[in-house]
């Protein structure tokens, strides 16, 4: 268990002994002393930055997330979209913002060189931040951040064209992208809502979830799938929730990740994911913690 105390002094040490922000810094550093904590490059976002970092031990990772900067919640990009991902759906030569674009603004951010540890299938991070959320209306339609921790080459992602169909996704992409995981791969409460999205693929909500019944979306955690196998994980907070973190008035820091009966890829895989503020640091960290080996 990572505790808020113990998390603060990793990171604090790993301020101090780590590079600046930068190529250098998306090296795995396996420390002597642990845990260790790597960096991945800083990329701005807001009036701050963002980046992403690893907790280790040896070669067992203890957590893997992201970090923002307490001001890169403000000054953010009201705007829907920085329209990389749009398709003119009706033909009539515009684009139409809230019909035809999905993915928000997206900042692609590359691990600290997990691949280098055994069994880690983790491979970039793709962080994007949704001003006017997105479907399904009137449950994830509030501003918030999707961070999307892959499980699949970045170049498999980029492949998934824009379309018609879906969430401004190619038909044939979402008929791809729609095939049923095998059941054993998929936790028995995730399912599909036919959330297939451009560059991304399906989204497997958990059908459980109280923001699909009724209550408010807060933070919440989906699988993402492509061609009937899991391509991300993904966990989901508002910035409001994420405010009220920064107040201590969000609740539980950590919720449980649903586990499927086995893993198609061996490796390590978190049980876990968290939203916390580090007060010391002035900085929010959304991560995945409690890795399981199973290999």
């Amino acid at each position: 268990m990572i505790r808020r105390t113990s998390l603060w002094a990793v990171l604090a040490l790993a301020a101090a002994v780590l590079p600046t922000a930068g190529p250098a810094a998306a090296e795995v550093q396996i420390c002597r002393h642990r845990p260790c904590v790597s960096y991945g490059a800083a990329e701005p976002l807001g009036n701050g930055t963002v980046r992403t970092y690893a907790e280790l031990d040896h070669v067992r990772p203890v957590a893997v997330g992201v970090v923002l900067t307490r001001t890169a919640l403000d000054g953010l990009p009201t705007a829907m979209t920085d329209r990389h991902h749009c398709y003119d759906k009706n033909g009539n030569g515009q684009i139409e913002e809230m019909t035809e674009c999905a993915g928000g603004h997206e900042h692609v951010l590359g691990l600290p060189a997990l691949r280098l540890l055994p069994g880690m299938p983790l491979e970039w991070t793709l962080l994007n931040w949704e001003p006017m959320g997105h479907g399904p209306a009137h449950i994830y339609d509030k501003p918030h951040f999707d961070v999307h921790f892959y499980l699949r080459p970045k170049a498999e992602r980029d492949a998934i064209r824009p379309g018609p169909c879906g969430l401004v996704i190619n038909c044939e992409d979402f008929a791809t992208a729609t095939k049923p995981v095998p059941a054993a791969y998929l936790p028995a409460d995730h399912g599909n809502r036919n959330l297939a999205e451009v560059a991304m693929g399906n989204h497997l909500p958990d059908l459980t979830s109280g923001e699909l019944h009724g209550a408010p979306f807060t933070r919440t955690f989906v699988y993402g799938a492509y061609d009937a196998r899991l391509t991300f994980l993904e966990p989901m907070v508002t910035l409001a929730a994420m405010r009220q973190t920064e107040e201590g008035t969000a609740g539980e820091e950590c919720a449980a990740v649903k586990q499927p009966q086995a893993w198609e890829q061996p490796g390590w895989y978190p049980q876990r994911y968290c939203v916390r503020y580090l007060p010391d640091r002035e900085e929010f960290t959304v991560s995945l913690e409690d890795f399981a080996d199973h290999g």
